[in-house]
């Protein structure tokens, strides 16, 4: 399916944010790290969000593709031409077709 769309991929930023540690009792949050890769994105349709979970994901929401074994966790932030998107589920299609597909959601300010 990805080479049908093998010109739509275009590097974005992904922002992952690494897990928080107990230090004396107190919970100190992660470390911040950002780096650029390649997806496929296409957004989410109205008829495709009748299928996806109740309230979950709305018209606009992305799915993002990435020719690769999944990488990145929920909670991490992509941000597409200056709009970010926090990945709420993921499909690994690494047996299947040799990629993973990320559900985002738009990130709210």
């Amino acid at each position: 399916m990805l080479l049908a769309f093998a010109n739509l991929v275009r590097p974005v930023e992904v922002t992952v944010t690494s897990t928080g540690s107990l230090v004396d009792g107190e919970m100190v949050p992660g470390e911040e790290t950002t780096e650029t890769a390649n997806f496929i994105a296409i957004p989410i349709t109205p008829a495709q969000v009748k299928n996806l979970p109740e309230g979950d994901y709305t018209a606009g929401d992305m799915k993002f593709y990435q020719k690769a074994a999944p990488r990145y966790a929920k909670g991490t932030v992509i941000t597409l031409n200056g709009v970010a998107f926090e990945v709420r589920d993921i499909m690994d299609r690494t047996f299947e077709g040799g990629f993973t597909v990320y559900f985002a959601r738009r990130r709210v300010a």
